[in-house]
């Protein structure tokens, strides 16, 4: 009975994070990162023709331009309808739908002489000694740095924002927006907490968590089948409304971000009105993104903080109760009422938050919308990799659960039933295609905003939000480092070197200690620095590498 359904919570488990394009293992067979031989101007009867083939055919249909992905989802040629109605079927659309990054271009080795202009205006500002500050910098420009979280998948964003530290780029940013996990990476690297506290989170901390931060035998009552495993009739009975979730934010959250690895908070205070953190988590009366932030007051203390990442964080039906923030700018509200959680608060004064990917999981177009002329974009999901997922009927149970029945969202249930949240992703994703090929542009021109997104490269197999394997997410973390090393590093023959220096920044030696087992002396203090300190050389394949173990290119004096 037990190991039934253990397979039954897995397969639950499976497909709801492939509604999220999150499927456990995507590999692709062959890569060709810099052919870019899509026709923009494509017509539509040939646009079409491809369709029909591959309905035919049950083919995947790839879209490369935002047009073609508006005229697929719109079925204007009433190819995906239902039978004997003219509803359109969006489980069928959206698994026959193809997407994938193709970014590759930004940081080639194959093309020494191709730098993006967003990398051009940093690499000015660190050779111009530039810092954060209220005032406007000289160079009249605003850079955001956008970071993609991903549940467990932010390991790789954890990884980019590394390299970023690593080659002394951390000054050259005005501001930071996260979405979802990139909500706790952004806070560490405005916090100048790298490169250890950042990464250790996911390597250290999550992965040894247990069924603390994850328990998966939960899956089944988050689609309301609770009463099938014995071991949850106490749950089920015990809190009828509010079960304990299978994803556990509080642990990250308090446990974690609070207590075990705290954040600097008064470095992080100070850096607001410098390098403020912007949290971008999505607005379910509104209908639409919404950026929380201490400047119009959304926090004021870290358990605040806190609270708006875990709007941010919250995927819906598994992770626990809608956040209900009360929206009055009061001092009255400035306490713990301000955030409550519980579904279906039928309150007017508050805006029920869920995460991030319901209306922007890529927080690139709230940087935009904020002035910012140039935005490095951090994706979690790797270049080559379908990013529009699909459908299941174990899906459709949650966000029927959730959003409608303990909820009362109808319109965000049809927008999610009607996959448009995966539109909007697949749509960020083209439109993040086209501006890595805008390079020819000076990085001055501020007639558009200039777009430089980072992904690691096809091939590699995409880490699911719930991974908690250590190995695997240790991975995921230099792959991010090297891919950014290769798109930021100035000189060009440095690039394709970035996972050499991956491994030398977090070398193999970080997995040979027990993460449970060690106990650092002070807040300041990582695991693997007190690792060090106790055992000093042994058990290192290098020790001359000791003495470099988290110190930057420059202090090095390495290529940067």
């Amino acid at each position: 009975m037990g190991n039934n359904i253990n397979c039954v919570a897995l397969i639950c488990s499976i497909f709801y994070l492939n509604r999220f394009g999150c499927a456990f293992v995507i590999t692709r067979n062959h890569v060709n990162s810099f052919t870019f031989t899509y026709d923009r101007t494509a017509g539509s009867a040939r646009h079409r023709q491809r369709v029909l083939r591959a309905k035919s055919k049950k083919e995947k249909i790839p879209i490369h331009t935002a047009k073609d992905l508006e005229d697929y989802y719109n079925d204007s040629k009433n190819i995906f309808r239902k039978k004997n109605s003219q509803d359109i079927d969006y489980d069928t659309l959206l698994e026959r739908l193809s997407v994938e990054g193709d970014t590759q271009i930004i940081g080639s080795p194959s093309h020494p002489d191709i730098v993006h202009p967003t990398a051009r205006l940093i690499h000015e500002r660190r050779r111009n000694g530039s810092k954060p500050s209220k005032d406007e910098r000289p160079d009249g420009c605003k850079i955001a740095l956008s970071i993609e979280g991903g549940g467990m998948r932010g390991c790789v964003t954890a990884g980019m924002v590394s390299a970023l530290y690593y080659l002394g780029l951390e000054d050259c940013f005005d501001v930071v927006y996260g979405a979802s996990a990139g909500t706790v990476i952004g806070a560490y690297f405005i916090t100048r907490q790298f490169p250890w506290f950042g990464p250790e989170i996911y390597y250290d901390s999550l992965t040894t968590a247990g069924n603390s931060f994850i328990d998966s035998k939960r899956l089944l009552r988050s689609v309301g089948l609770g009463l099938l495993d014995p071991r949850l009739l106490k749950d089920v009975v015990s809190r009828r409304n509010n079960g304990k979730p299978v994803l556990n934010l509080d642990f990250l959250l308090k446990y974690t971000v609070q207590e075990k690895k705290p954040l600097n908070w008064d470095k992080f205070v100070d850096m607001q009105s410098k390098q403020p953190l912007k949290i971008v988590t999505s607005g379910c009366k509104s209908e639409s993104s919404v950026i929380l932030d201490m400047e119009n007051g959304s926090f004021n203390t870290l358990e605040e903080l806190a609270r708006c990442m875990h709007a941010s964080c919250l995927l819906p039906g598994i992770a626990g109760p809608i956040l209900n923030l009360d929206t009055r700018n009061s001092e009255n509200t400035l306490d713990a009422g301000r955030f409550l959680f519980g579904n279906d608060i039928n309150e007017d004064f508050r805006e029920p938050l869920a995460d991030a990917l319901v209306y922007e999981p890529l927080p690139y177009r709230s940087a935009i919308s904020e002035g910012a002329t140039h935005v490095v974009v951090l994706r979690s999901r790797p270049d080559g990799a379908d990013v529009t997922g699909k459908s299941s009927i174990f899906e459709r149970m949650i966000m029927r659960r959730f959003f409608l029945r303990k909820n009362k969202l109808k319109n965000i249930f049809k927008y999610m039933r009607s996959h448009r949240h995966k539109k909007q992703y697949a749509e960020d994703v083209i439109t993040l295609n086209e501006a890595a090929k805008d390079y020819d542009r000076d990085y001055l021109d501020k007639s558009a905003p200039h777009l430089m997104p980072i992904a690691i490269a096809p091939g590699f197999p995409e880490i699911s939000r719930l991974e908690t394997r250590r190995e695997e997410i240790f991975e995921g973390v230099r792959r991010g480092f090297a891919r950014t090393y290769d798109a930021f590093v100035e000189d060009p023959n440095e690039r394709g070197r970035g996972y050499e220096v991956a491994k030398q920044y977090f070398p193999d030696e970080i997995l040979n200690y027990n993460p449970l087992e060690i106990h650092p002396s002070d807040d300041s203090s990582s695991a693997f620095e007190t690792y060090i300190k106790q055992n000093g050389l042994n058990g290192m394949n290098d020790a001359t590498l000791v003495e470099s173990f988290g110190k930057t290119a420059l202090e090095l004096g390495k290529p940067r």
